[in-house]
């Protein structure tokens, strides 16, 4: 397979690791929690730990992105199953931690 062709089959899952894995870094590294809430939400009960869980939650999806891209080439209904099972644990876990540390 040359690389033409993987990009060709993989390359929007891939893309869409390379956007989340910086996001969720900048989060990680930087701790502004305005990157995912918006300037006009209020201000987060835990500022520290607000940007902690939502980085891990932002990478957790970027990691079951990379699975998808490998996924695709073994079946493409598993790969969408994979990742819309990734996104409602983390729509899931990530409206806990709003609860949570959130305004």
């Amino acid at each position: 397979m040359q690389a033409n062709e993987f990009f060709e089959v993989a390359g929007i899952p891939l893309l869409l690791f390379v956007v989340l894995v910086y996001y969720g870094v900048r989060l990680w590294m930087v701790k502004d929690v305005t990157i995912v809430r918006g300037k006009n939400k209020p201000p987060v009960k835990d500022e520290t730990m607000y940007a902690k869980w939502a980085s891990a939650l932002i990478l957790f999806l970027a990691f079951a992105a990379l699975i998808m891209a490998f996924l695709l080439f073994i079946n493409a209904y598993a790969a969408l199953g994979e990742f819309v099972g990734a996104t409602l644990i983390m729509g899931f876990l990530w409206r806990r931690m709003d609860q949570k540390y959130g305004g």
